[in-house]
């Protein structure tokens, strides 16, 4: 290689460096701004069937559960009588009662109250009711705001007279007691008893 070459390689060296730190200086003053990611593929057709069955299957069961009746407290598993009179006619009832309900090899609990406010505690302390012995009056009452049930599942339609059996004959200017079926407790089994005192009880008598 000739002097001259040799000086224009030289030369040539010394612009490539030159242009190498002008380069340099220039991207010191403007970054290039940051890269951004590639936009994310588009999701598989499967993806999307799978979420969109989720979703159905949760907005299904929320309006499931939406539509469910409250879950009701868990009631004593014996069913129960309830007697609302005074305390001879309790005793009398309860004797009465007792008596046939060991006979027939039946489980029922009795227990009493002495009058409509404590018929009402007993309800609002969510006390379970299946059968009453109670007052006609109250029996009435009942029967108008729904809670009782006909004393006979084959009963041709809904009537108080149904609905209420006394345990003796009417007499004016007194009081009748007698039986009714709750709407709340167990129906069924609260006809079974009613149905088996009709059959094999002897009738009650209240010796006043």
């Amino acid at each position: 290689m000739s002097y001259r070459d040799y000086i224009e390689e030289q030369r040539k060296l010394a612009r490539t460096k030159k242009e190498a730190r002008e380069a340099k200086a220039e991207r010191l003053r403007n970054p290039r701004p940051p890269r951004l990611d590639p936009p994310p593929a588009p999701d598989s057709p499967i993806i999307l069937i799978v979420i969109g069955i989720c979703l159905t299957l949760a907005m299904s069961l929320g309006m499931l559960m939406l539509a469910s009746p409250a879950a009701v407290p868990p009631q004593d598993e014996i069913p129960t009588i309830v007697i609302q009179g005074t305390p001879a006619e309790t005793e009398a009832i309860r004797a009465w009662l007792e008596q046939e309900i060991q006979e027939s090899n039946l489980n029922w609990k009795i227990t009493a109250v002495r009058n409509r406010m404590e018929f009402a505690a007993h309800l609002n302390a969510g006390e379970r009711v299946d059968v009453l012995i109670v007052d006609q009056e109250l029996a009435g009452e009942l029967y108008a705001a729904g809670m009782l049930a006909p004393l006979l599942k084959k009963a041709e339609a809904p009537s108080f007279a149904g609905a209420f059996a006394p345990l003796w004959d009417e007499q004016p200017f007194t009081k009748t007691l007698g039986w009714a079926i709750s709407s709340t407790g167990d129906v069924d089994y609260a006809r079974h008893l009613y149905t088996v005192f009709q059959q094999f009880a002897e009738p009650f008598t209240l010796n006043k």
